[in-house]
C-alpha cells in the first residue's frame, strides 16, 4: 500500500556527489584531462585520515562527558558528532511538480515549451547525506531504467532525508507529483562521515556535481549554542578543504544547502551585517561550490516568467564575514513532494507511520535541504544540454556563472544576502547554451600574469547587456577570528565594459540587502548589467597583483548580443607593446579591432624562424623564452575572408634570470636548516657574491652577530670590501636559493626563518618565491634597515601556494658602509597539522577564581561565545592553565578598558602570591610589573606579547588584572587570548622575540610608557604620573646622544632621526627611567 503524508521538517541536508559510469568512458577520460589526479589522491588520503583521526577523538570525548554521538531532535533533525573544537562538540545535521515550475526545469524536459526532452538520460548526481535511501524504492524504477540509485560506500544505514533528498533530483514521476527535477538520471549516496576524501576520489573518476543537503548544527539537544563564534561566516578549515578539492577537480561543483536556521537570531552574538544575519557556517562559506536559499513557491507565467517570489523565513541567511555574495542562489524547497522512508524516518522521530512496505511511501517536505537538490537536479539537465550540443561538459565555474547570470533577480536590487543572485532560472540559462556565438557567448578562458583579455561586442538594443566572470578560485587561509574582515579570494580577477569614456563596473556588497556597482575585491564571480545598452562596447579581464600559479582559468558569459555579425575590417592593430618581461616569460599586447580573432608571432631577433600563435583576445603572454635574448614580434588581425598585415615590431629582451632549477625537491616535512653542515642552500650566480657560513661572529664590529639563533652555525653577508673572507661591499647583493618544496598534497604550510640585521647602515633582507623552478620570482616579504643587536623571528603563511612546488630565495644587500652585515637561520617549512594554528581560549571551558587575596569588590562575564572575560571594579581572577613557559612562548590578546586604574594586566603564576614581574602590564597609573607593554591608550588594541623573553618555567595559572583601588566603575575586558609556541598561522600581527628588555616598576613609583613602537609617522607619544617639568635624551645603539630637550605636551619628534632602534632616558631628579623605542 503506498503511505503519503505531509511532514513539517525544518531540515537541512548537504549532498556531496560521487563516482558513477553514466558518463561514457570517453566522456569521464576528457574531464579528468583538466583534474590534478594525483593531488586529489593525496587529498583523499590526507583528509580520510583527518576525518579518521577527528571522529576518533570525537568518541573518545563523548564517552568521557557522556554525549551521544548521534541523536534526532523533536523536529525531525538528524545530529550526529563529527569533531571537536575548542572542547566543543561538532554535530552535522540535516536541514528539505512546485519545484520544477519555480526553477523553470520543467521547460527543459519533455514536453516543455524549449523542446529539449530534457530529462537526465546518461548522467549521474551524487549525494551525501545522513545515510543513504532505499534502492529499492519504486521512484529509482522507469523509463531511465531500474535501479538508477547505487550507494557508493557500502553504508547500510538507510535514512529518510536521503530518502527524500534523492527523490527530488532522480525520482521518476511514477507518482506524478513526485517526479524529480532529472528523472532519468542516475544517482549514487554516501553516509556523511569522511564526506571530504570520499568526493575526492569521487572527481577522480569524473563527478561533475554533488548535493550536500547538511552542515554543521548551531545548537546542542538542550538549544545552547555549540558552534565556536568564528563559525559564523567564518572561513573555516572546512571551507578551505572542499576549496581545494574543487580547485583540483575543476568540473565538480558542490551543490550546498545555506541551512534552516533563518529564525534563529541569538546563535550568532555579534553578527556581520547586524542582527538577524551572517547564519552561514562550515562548507557554506565555501568560495567555490554554490550555496542555495530555499524559496516558497514561486509564482511564474507559462512563458516562463517570474511574477512573485518570496523567501522562506527558516533559509539562513550570509553573508560571509569578508561579505562575499552567499548564499548564492535561491531554489525552490517549500512543501516539496518526494519518495520517503517512513520505517527510517519512526526509528528516529519515535512515530509510527510505517506500513512494512517502504517502496512506496512519500512525503511532503520543507527546508534548504530541499531547495538544494531541487538545483542539483536542475543544474545536471544544463551540463546534459551542452554536451548535447557543443559535445563537452561545462567546467564547474561555467556551471555555476551560468546559474547565476540568468538567475532572475528577487528580494532587494540586484544581490543580496538572503536571495544570492535571485531565483535559480534554467530556461534562460538553456537558451543562452543554445544561443552560444549568436545572441549569447560562453567562453572557458586562461588568464597569466600580466595579460588583459578583451573582446569587443554589439548589444541587440533590445536586452540588457550582461557580461561575467566566474572562476574556481584557489582554497584561501582559514581563520579562527571572529568576524574577520580580510578577504580570502586568492586570485583577484576583474571584468569592466567600457563604450566611449563610460566604464561599467561589476556588483559588490555593501551591507546584507544592499549592494553597489564598483571594484569587487571578495566574490570569485562578477557581473556587469548594462540596461538600456545600445551599439559597441569592449569587455576587458584584468587581474590585481600577481596570480597565485601564475595563470587563473576563466569563464565569460555574455547575453543580451546581436545575432547579425558585426562587420570585420581587417586592419593592422595598433598599439602593439610589450610588457611584465622577465627571463623567460614577456606580455604583448594591443589595442582592439572590431569584430576580429588575432595572430601573434615572435622570433630571436635576427633570426628567421617566426613562433605564432591565434587567439582571440587582446594580449598573450608568451611563456618558455630564453633568458638574456632579444626577440621582435608582431600582430596582425583576421577576419572570416581577409587578414591584416602585420604590424611592424616590437622589441624586447628577456633578463638573466637565475641559474638554478629543482636540483632537489623536498616533500617530507616539517623541514629545517641551520646551516651546521654547510651552506644548505644553493649559492646563486650572477649577483656580487655569496652568503657565507660562519659560526664565531663577523669580521666587523658593532655588526652582524656573534653566535647562531640555532646552533652555532648562520650564513650572513659582508658589507666590508677590505678583503675578508666573502667580502662583496657595499651596496651589494647576494642571493641564496632553496632546492624546490612540494606542497601538492599539503593542507597548510609556514615558513619560518630568523634573520639578524645590526649595524648603523643595514640594507635590506628579502624573500622572494618561485613557482616554476627559479624561472621567474615574485616578492613575498622584506625588512630593510637596523632590527638591533638580536636574531628576530619571522613566519610566512604558504596557504595561498598550496598544490603547488615552489621555491624560496633570499636576497639580500648590503648598506652604503661596512655597518650593515646581515644573517639568517633557523630556517624551516612546517604543513599540515605541524604548521602552528592556534585556538582561541574559551572562558567557558574554565573555572574563573579569585586571585590572591586582590579580589575586593570586583565582578567578572564571560560574553561572545567565551572568547572574553570582562572584569569590573576592583579584582583579580585566574584561570588554572597548566602550560611549560619556553624561550618561545608568546600570549595574544585584544584589551580594551572603559577607564585607567592602577594596574591592567595578564600574566602567568605558579602559586597564589603576588609575583610582579610575571605580570604584563598594559595599562594604569602604578609602576608595576613588566612595563615595557604600558602603551594603552582607548579603544581596542592587540598586543602579542613574547613572554618567553621574560620568564621560563612550569606554570598552571593564567592570571587578569583590574586592580581599581580608588574609584568604582572601570570595566576591562579580554578577548580572543591566544598562548602559543613561535608562531601562528591565524596571528593578528608578527611577534618579535628579544627585541625588549624587561623594565618593572612596583606601585607608586615613578612610572613612564612610550608608544607608538615602532614609530612610523615622526613622533613618539610620552606617558608619565609626573607632574615636574621632566628633560630627556634619546640615545642610538651605539651609545651616542643623538637628541635631548624638555618634555612638552607629552611627545617628542623623532621624523630628524633615522630608522633604527634608541632609547629614551629620563630623569625626574630622584630616578632615571629608560625606555627602549623603535623607528620605522
Amino acid at each position: 500500500m503506498k503511505k503519503t503524508i505531509s511532514l513539517t521538517l525544518t531540515i537541512l541536508c548537504l549532498f556531496i556527489t560521487s563516482t558513477f559510469f553514466a558518463q561514457t568512458r570517453l566522456e569521464i577520460s576528457k574531464i579528468k584531462k583538466e583534474y590534478n589526479i594525483q593531488k586529489l589522491k593525496q587529498l583523499e588520503t590526507n583528509l580520510k585520515k583527518k576525518a579518521a583521526s577527528e571522529k576518533e577523538k570525537a568518541i573518545e570525548f563523548a564517552k568521557q562527558n557522556n554525549i551521544p554521538t548521534k541523536m534526532t531532535t523533536k523536529d525531525g533533525r538528524i545530529l550526529e558528532l563529527q569533531r571537536i573544537v575548542n572542547e566543543n562538540p561538532i554535530y552535522y545535521t540535516t536541514f528539505n511538480i512546485d519545484a520544477a515550475v519555480s526553477t523553470r526545469t520543467n521547460h527543459l524536459q519533455s514536453g516543455g515549451s524549449l523542446g529539449l526532452n530534457l530529462m537526465g538520460q546518461n548522467m549521474t548526481a551524487y549525494v551525501w547525506d545522513g545515510g543513504v535511501a532505499n534502492r529499492a524504492h519504486q521512484e529509482y524504477d522507469g523509463s531511465g531504467g531500474n535501479n538508477r540509485f547505487s550507494i557508493g560506500d557500502g553504508t547500510s544505514s538507510l535514512n529518510f532525508h536521503a530518502e527524500h533528498v534523492t527523490g527530488t533530483i532522480i525520482a521518476s514521476g511514477l507518482v506524478a507529483n513526485a517526479e524529480g527535477m532529472a528523472p532519468q538520471a542516475q544517482a549514487i549516496g554516501y553516509d556523511w562521515n569522511n564526506d571530504k576524501a570520499e568526493a575526492a576520489s569521487a572527481t577522480a573518476n569524473g563527478m561533475l556535481i554533488s548535493n550536500h543537503s547538511y552542515g554543521f548544527a548551531f545548537r546542542n539537544s538542550l538549544g545552547q549554542v555549540q558552534l565556536p563564534q568564528y563559525y559564523f561566516g567564518g572561513y573555516i578549515d572546512e571551507s578551505r578543504d572542499w576549496d581545494n578539492i574543487m580547485f583540483n577537480a575543476p568540473n565538480y561543483l558542490m551543490v550546498v544547502a545555506a541551512g534552516n536556521d533563518g529564525d534563529d537570531n541569538t546563535a550568532n552574538n555579534n553578527p556581520t551585517g547586524g542582527s538577524g544575519w551572517d547564519k552561514l557556517t562550515g562548507h557554506s562559506t565555501s568560495k567555490n561550490n554554490l550555496v542555495v536559499a530555499n524559496a516558497n513557491d514561486a509564482n511564474i507565467d507559462a512563458n516562463g516568467n517570474l511574477i512573485s517570489v518570496s523567501i522562506n523565513s527558516s533559509s539562513s541567511e550570509g553573508p560571509t564575514d569578508d561579505m562575499r555574495i552567499k548564499p548564492d542562489i535561491t531554489g525552490n524547497g517549500t512543501q516539496l513532494y518526494s519518495s520517503f522512508n517512513f520505517a527510517s524516518y519512526d526509528t528516529f522521530v519515535g512515530t509510527n507511520f510505517a506500513d512494512g512496505n517502504i517502496t512506496d511511501d512519500y512525503a511532503s517536505i520543507t527546508g534548504t535541504s530541499m531547495a538544494s537538490p531541487n538545483v542539483t537536479g536542475s543544474l545536471l539537465l544544463l551540463q546534459q544540454h551542452n554536451n548535447n550540443l557543443h559535445r563537452s561538459y561545462m567546467k564547474a565555474a561555467t556551471l555555476k556563472g551560468l546559474a547565476l547570470h540568468t538567475a532572475d533577480d528577487a528580494g532587494a536590487s540586484g544581490p543580496d544576502a538572503v536571495y544570492g543572485w535571485g531565483l535559480l532560472n534554467v530556461k534562460a540559462a538553456a537558451e543562452i547554451i543554445t544561443e552560444k556565438d549568436t545572441e549569447s557567448k560562453i567562453q572557458e578562458l586562461t588568464l597569466t600574469s600580466g595579460q588583459t583579455y578583451s573582446i569587443t561586442v554589439k548589444s541587440d538594443g533590445v536586452n540588457p547587456l550582461l557580461a561575467s566572470i566566474s572562476w574556481t578560485d584557489r582554497a584561501g587561509t582559514a581563520v579562527t577570528r571572529v568576524n574577520s574582515t580580510t578577504p580570502v579570494l586568492v586570485n583577484d580577477l576583474d571584468v569592466r565594459v567600457t563604450q566611449g569614456n563610460s566604464t561599467y563596473f561589476p556588483y559588490k556588497l555593501t551591507g546584507p540587502t544592499t549592494s553597489s556597482k564598483q571594484d569587487n575585491n571578495v566574490d570569485p564571480y562578477e557581473r556587469v548589467d548594462i540596461t538600456g545598452a545600445s551599439g559597441t562596447y569592449t569587455i576587458t579581464v584584468t587581474h590585481k597583483g600577481s596570480l597565485i600559479g601564475g595563470s587563473q582559468n576563466f569563464s565569460l558569459i555574455i547575453s543580451g548580443l546581436s545575432d547579425t555579425p558585426t562587420v570585420c575590417n581587417a586592419t593592422i592593430p595598433t598599439g602593439v607593446n610589450s610588457s611584465n618581461v622577465s627571463d623567460t616569460n614577456a606580455t604583448i599586447s594591443w589595442t582592439a579591432v572590431s569584430g576580429a580573432t588575432y595572430d601573434v608571432r615572435y622570433r630571436v631577433a635576427g633570426t628567421s624562424a617566426w613562433i605564432t600563435n591565434a587567439i582571440t583576445g587582446t594580449s598573450i603572454t608568451l611563456n618558455n623564452l630564453n633568458t638574456s635574448t632579444d626577440y621582435e614580434a608582431q600582430v596582425r588581425s583576421k577576419c572570416t575572408s581577409t587578414n591584416s598585415e602585420y604590424s611592424s615590431s616590437i622589441n624586447f629582451s628577456t633578463t638573466s634570470g637565475s641559474s638554478t632549477s629543482c636540483i632537489s625537491t623536498v616533500d617530507a616535512f616539517p623541514y629545517s636548516e641551520s646551516f651546521e653542515s654547510g651552506d644548505g642552500w644553493i649559492q646563486a650566480t650572477g649577483d656580487d657574491g655569496n652568503w657565507i657560513n660562519d659560526a664565531s661572529g663577523t669580521p666587523s664590529s658593532n655588526t652582524g652577530p656573534s653566535s647562531g639563533a640555532d646552533g652555532s652555525f648562520y650564513m650572513f653577508i659582508e658589507a666590508s670590501s677590505n678583503g675578508s673572507t666573502g667580502a662583496i661591499g657595499s651596496n651589494a647583493t647576494a642571493i641564496l636559493e632553496s632546492p624546490c618544496f612540494d606542497l601538492s598534497a599539503e593542507s597548510s604550510a609556514m615558513f619560518t626563518f630568523q634573520n639578524h640585521m645590526y649595524g648603523t647602515a643595514v640594507g635590506s633582507l628579502e624573500l622572494e618565491i618561485s613557482t616554476n623552478a627559479g624561472a621567474s620570482w615574485a616578492p613575498l616579504w622584506s625588512l630593510s634597515g637596523n632590527q638591533g643587536n638580536q636574531w628576530n623571528s619571522i613566519s610566512i603563511d604558504l596557504n595561498s601556494y598550496l598544490g603547488q612546488t615552489i621555491s624560496l630565495r633570499f636576497v639580500g644587500t648590503t648598506g652604503s658602509n661596512w655597518s650593515s652585515d646581515i644573517a639568517i637561520d633557523d630556517l624551516g617549512l612546517t604543513t599540515g597539522s605541524t604548521a602552528n594554528e592556534c585556538d582561541t581560549l574559551n572562558f567557558n571551558d574554565y573555572s574563573i577564581s579569585s586571585f590572591s587575596n586582590q579580589d575586593n569588590d570586583g565582578t567578572f562575564s564571560v560574553a561572545n561565545g567565551g572568547t572574553s572575560l570582562t572584569l569590573t571594579n576592583n579584582t583579580w581572577k585566574f584561570i588554572n592553565f597548566p602550560y611549560e613557559i619556553t624561550a618561545n612562548t608568546v600570549i595574544e590578546l585584544e584589551f580594551n578598558s572603559t577607564s585607567e586604574g592602577e594596574i591592567h594586566g595578564i600574566g602567568f603564576e605558579n602559586d597564589n602570591s603576588l609575583t610582579p614581574s610575571n605580570y604584563f602590564k598594559l595599562y594604569g597609573t602604578q609602576n608595576y610589573g613588566i612595563t615595557n607593554y604600558d602603551n594603552y591608550s582607548s579603544g581596542t588594541t592587540t598586543y602579542v606579547i613574547p613572554v618567553g623573553d621574560s620568564y621560563t618555567g612550569t606554570m598552571d595559572k593564567l592570571v587578569f588584572i583590574n586592580d581599581n583601588d580608588v574609584s568604582s566603575g572601570n570595566t576591562s575586558v579580554f578577548s580572543n587570548i591566544k598562548v602559543y609556541e613561535t608562531s601562528c598561522v591565524n596571528s593578528t600581527s608578527k611577534v618579535v622575540f628579544g627585541e625588549r628588555t624587561d623594565i618593572f616598576g612596583s606601585e607608586d613609583e615613578f612610572s613612564l610608557t612610550v608608544y607608538p613602537s615602532p614609530v612610523k609617522e615622526g613622533t613618539l607619544f610620552v606617558k608619565t604620573n609626573q607632574s615636574i617639568q621632566l628633560t630627556y635624551q634619546v640615545i642610538n645603539m651605539l651609545g651616542q646622544t643623538v637628541k635631548t630637550g624638555q618634555l612638552k605636551n607629552k611627545l617628542i619628534t623623532v621624523s630628524d632621526l633615522e630608522s633604527g632602534i634608541y632609547m629614551l632616558k629620563i630623569n625626574n631628579n630622584d630616578q632615571t627611567i629608560h625606555k627602549k623605542f623603535i623607528i620605522e
